[in-house]
């Protein structure tokens, strides 16, 4: 999985209102990247990068 791919997931699962990353399983995140055209996560690490992805898209950022 490429960090491109992570994004895709994460984009799909902020879009149908899955922005809890504590709650995001791995079947959610499977059947995002399948919608997405993305490969899936296989390993823990993609999931990870599923998870920060999703929170970089769904935190406000403050500085």
């Amino acid at each position: 999985m490429t960090a491109y791919d992570a994004y895709l997931a994460a984009r799909l699962l902020a879009a149908s209102g899955r922005t809890d990353t504590d709650a995001v399983t791995t079947a959610d995140m499977d059947a995002a990247a399948d919608i997405a055209g993305a490969d899936r996560p296989s390993s823990g690490h993609d999931r990870q990068a599923v998870r920060l992805a999703l929170d970089t898209i769904t935190q406000p950022w403050s500085l």
